[in-house]
């Protein structure tokens, strides 16, 4: 019997039918508009099939198997602008091809996230799109991943200190939000407390990708608010190799924060086998503002990743490893620390020092030519995530919590053969944690949490039209030890117990477009989230959310029923687009802060009341001139109980962005004013933020060569020094935000 069904699978695999067969190449030349040199390193992208290449070191590029028919085809390098241009591919024919790339501030932006193809424009996409690029990231360099996003529309930053941030989506913080690493989650506990940081450095990756909206389907019950993707070189360009080396090393320092940071990268392709390794430290000072310098609020973090991979035509699989060493400062968590009686008259400070190790495999299949798969591949990874919370007094240091939280994900996803007017993606995911805190801020018991998910995703094209239907079933099951016994006499923790949850989700989205330059997109979802670990269990004193909490192990699931609407434009003057968005949540999980006050913080009961966030975000880009172009960006989000009307906590206010890019030849300069209103909408025992207004310049100088190009940046920021405080810090009552200060940047890329 196994023979005959290993035997039925191999033919599956290598049969071709005729209609499969119906493909053609493109082919053809990238080069430089200003000195006719050609570009190494390009991408050039097929939209629709999603296929794409990279340039050779003479600027050439082969696509093939290409389905017949009509397509846009685009081609880009960093900071090198887009060109466009409409193919028509026939069968068993060779469709040639020339792209010129000039120097432009604006490029257009491509997603692996939440797409069928392999690679895909934002503008074609389902999902309200952003992706910051490697040239974004490095010629602004940011210590971690709230801060390097928290400036984009819909998107803000949640900390505790700059070593914590985090970044929130429309409103939606925690548990909600879902942070990846190459498509598969990072394992950490960021989203537990807001003093628990994202430990990735944003200047090691090649892209990031923000997808707003409900990402469920995809990837998890706990994306309601949406899904970042970090994306590292080597995943960036693994399906497009060509042979020989290609790498970058960046510097970078300022002042405000005496922030310095080095980070490099290499990959070498030879026969389809392709060699990674990469890397780098950064720290920072204790950060000043126009209040003097913030104590203990310094970080520190060291990366570095490896690996192999063999990717064939049809074949592919890897192997490497990932270590994050980190250690920052919480600023003002030792006021809030128990203390010995001896030790009440003494300062103590509290650092979090973490580490993660990543080990992951992957295997697969692509360009099938049978009836039923284009491609499928299997990812494992392990996880181990451990971090120390230490107090210090008088120099001597002490551990006074340690949590482990070790995870195995395994994720499979197959790419279905495009048959006429469908496409669509099957997947199963599954994932089991074991999760042990010990010390003085163990709230919860050793806890086992393993899930289970299946999901299909389909798109119908009719011309103009796309149609795409989804749905995804996911369990997640607890398995919970005993609680130590509570000493205190006037709480009780309440007593713990396995839990097990199933839900399904389900989603319909419409797409038309809009003459040959808009787009109006449409989605309605209906989403399921189980209760996060600390939701339920938690119970005691938690210095990182300023609450004494108590969770709850009665806790249903939450049900969200979404719409998105967007509506998109894309022009030689102008792009942009404007999403609206509805969240009717059932149940919705909260932390409800009480009047009763317990070492030196505020009861919070987990409780579940209905909910509605409500919201909008928006972008543009405006050519004023040839090549001077004015930016806007906008985000406002309300969100409160539907039965009382009561604000959410920590719901961020409306804010807005305008900005300018300058360029003369590689030189651009970009003066930004961020303004942000104030935020009066408050939950209880929550104060109000002033609104505030902070004026930027950025300036960069961009060398592009045939193999290499090199990047210098220059960023001088709060240049008003205005006091400022943001409504999503939990500690902007103590410490307004980062005061004046420059940063200088420089990167070498190499193809």
């Amino acid at each position: 019997q196994r023979t005959v069904l290993l035997s039925v699978a191999l033919f599956g695999l290598g049969w071709t039918p005729s209609w499969a067969q119906n493909t053609g190449t493109v082919r053809g030349t990238v080069t430089l508009i200003e000195t006719g040199e050609p570009i190494h390193g390009a991408v050039v992208l097929v939209i629709g099939p999603g296929r794409a290449v990279l340039t050779d070191t003479e600027g050439a590029f082969v696509i093939e198997n290409v389905p017949a028919g009509t397509y846009e085809i685009l081609a880009q390098r960093e900071h090198l602008t887009a060109s466009h241009q409409m193919i028509v591919v026939t069968s068993a024919e060779t469709t040639n091809l020339k792209f010129e790339l000039e120097l432009s501030p604006i490029h257009e932006e491509v997603t692996v996230t939440a797409t069928l193809a392999d690679q895909a424009t934002t503008f074609e996409a389902f999902n309200a799109i952003t992706t910051l690029d490697a040239f974004d990231l490095v010629t602004d360099a940011k210590g971690t991943l709230g801060e390097a996003l928290q400036d984009q529309p819909g998107i803000w930053k949640r900390s505790f200190g700059p070593g914590s941030s985090r970044p929130i989506i429309r409103g939606f913080d925690g548990d909600r939000v879902l942070i990846l690493e190459d498509g598969v989650r990072t394992g950490d506990v960021s989203s537990q407390s807001a003093d628990h940081g994202v430990t990735i450095d944003p200047n090691g990756l090649d892209r990031i990708e923000i997808v707003r909206g409900p990402a469920t389907l995809l990837y998890g019950s706990n994306a309601v608010g949406g899904v970042i993707n970090t994306i590292t070189p080597h995943a960036s360009y693994r399906d497009a190799l060509t042979n020989g080396t290609r790498g970058q090393f960046s510097v970078d320092g300022g002042s405000a924060n005496q922030q310095l940071g080095t980070n490099a990268s290499v990959q070498h392709a030879q026969d389809q086998v392709m060699f990674w390794a990469g890397g780098g430290s950064r720290q920072t000072d204790d950060y000043n503002t126009p209040d003097g310098a913030i104590k203990n609020s310094a970080t520190q973090l060291s990366t570095g990743r490896a690996g192999i991979g063999y990717f064939g035509d049809r074949l592919f699989s890897s192997g490497g490893v990932t270590i994050e060493d980190g250690r920052y400062g919480i600023p003002f968590a030792g006021d809030f620390h128990g203390h010995h009686e001896h030790e009440e008259d003494e300062e103590i400070a509290i650092d979090l020092k973490s580490q993660r190790q990543v080990g992951n495999v992957e295997i697969g299949m692509r360009n099938l030519t049978n009836r039923f798969t284009d491609s499928f591949r299997v990812v494992a990874k392990v996880i181990d995530w451990q971090h120390d919370e230490i107090k210090i007094n008088e120099g001597v240091e002490t551990i006074g919590t340690t949590l482990n939280n070790r995870t195995y994900v395994i994720r499979a996803e197959m790419d279905q053969q495009p048959t006429g007017r469908i496409t669509g993606k099957l997947g199963a995911w599954t994932q089991f944690r074991n999760y042990v805190a010990t010390g003085e801020e163990a709230l919860a018991p050793a806890t086992d949490q393993a899930a289970f998910a299946a999901f299909a995703y389909e798109e119908l094209s009719f011309g103009r039209h796309r149609l795409q239907l989804g749905g995804r079933f996911e369990r997640n099951t607890y398995t919970v030890g005993q609680r130590p016994v509570s000493q205190d006499n006037h709480l009780e923790a309440p007593a713990v117990r396995n839990r097990d949850f199933i839900g399904a989700s389900g989603s319909v989205g419409f797409q038309t477009k809009l003459g040959a330059t808009g787009a109006f997109v449409s989605n309605l979802t209906r989403s399921y989230r189980a209760p996060a670990l600390e939701e339920l269990y938690n119970f005691g004193p938690h210095v990182g959310n300023l609450a004494f909490e108590v969770g709850n192990p009665n806790l249903d699931g939450e049900t969200t029923l979404g719409l998105d609407l967007s509506l998109r434009h894309q022009s030689a003057g102008l792009r942009g687009d404007f999403n609206f968005y509805v969240y009717d949540i059932n149940d919705f999980v909260f932390g409800s802060i009480t009047d009763q006050v317990k070492d030196k913080l505020r009861v919070t009961e987990f409780l579940q009341a209905d909910s509605r966030f409500v919201g909008f975000d928006a972008n543009a880009s405006v050519r004023l001139g040839t090549y001077v172009w004015a930016n806007f960006g906008v985000g406002l989000v309300e969100a409160k109980l539907t039965e009382t009307s009561q604000a959410l906590p920590r719901i961020p206010p409306l804010r807005g962005q305008l900005s300018f890019h300058l360029p003369y030849r590689g030189l651009t300069v970009t003066p930004e004013w961020i303004v942000s209103a104030k935020q009066s909408k408050v939950f209880r025992h929550e104060t109000a933020t002033d609104g505030f207004s902070v004026f930027n310049i950025k300036a960069s100088y961009v060398w592009p060569r045939q193999h290499m190009v090199h990047v210098v940046g220059f960023s001088g920021y709060n240049l008003t020094n205005e006091r400022y405080r943001h409504h999503t810090s939990f500690i902007k009552d103590l410490a307004p935000e980062i005061g004046r200060g420059v940063k200088v940047t420089y990167s070498l890329r190499f193809f």
